[in-house]
């Protein structure tokens, strides 16, 4: 009976009032996130008044603008194939093109549809000027590409193209 008193006595001792673990623990925690809060109103300050949030918001934001770019277009208006007499080492042959333009307005389609004759016109005058030298290459592609798109979208008042897609280039 004696060590039954003795070890309760130890046991007392070392034992702390039902649910003290657990509320030692709660200060721990609670005391670890206030911490980090703190440390992260910190740092939020100091990049507010070292200007490096707006640079990192700045550059969040372009890169969204720049997925954004990236994606295709939501509508595609189909151009009827365009037709022009083009001299090529003395010979007359033609030039075909035929393309799609992009962009992600519904009522545009209703805009390119009406200013259709006026698209056609502009780029008749475009192709006019070029030589088979200047359609040949990626680069020359490209570049009537958007020389297309910038008149195209110059014209327009009910929103912007997102891009021109080539359905074909050829010389006939």
């Amino acid at each position: 009976m004696g060590n039954n008193v003795e070890k309760e006595k130890k046991e007392g001792k070392n034992a702390e009032a039902p649910g003290g673990k657990r509320k030692k623990l709660l200060w721990i925690i609670g005391g670890m996130i206030l911490f980090f809060i703190l440390v992260a109103v910190g740092v939020g300050v100091v990049a507010v008044k070292t200007g490096f949030a707006g640079q990192l918001l700045a550059n969040i934001i372009s890169v969204k603008a720049e997925t954004a770019a990236d994606e295709e277009p939501r509508f595609m208006y189909p151009v009827p194939e365009i037709l022009v007499n083009i001299t090529v080492d003395g010979r007359d042959r033609f030039l075909s093109v035929k393309f799609y333009l992009g962009h992600d307005e519904p009522e545009l389609e209703k805009e390119l549809e009406k200013r259709m004759p006026e698209i056609r016109d502009a780029v008749l005058k475009i192709l006019w000027e070029k030589s088979i030298d200047d359609i040949n290459t990626p680069e020359g592609k490209e570049l009537l590409r958007e020389e297309i798109f910038q008149v195209i979208n110059g014209m327009l008042h009910r929103g912007q193209l997102r891009g021109v897609y080539f359905w074909h280039v050829m010389v006939q």
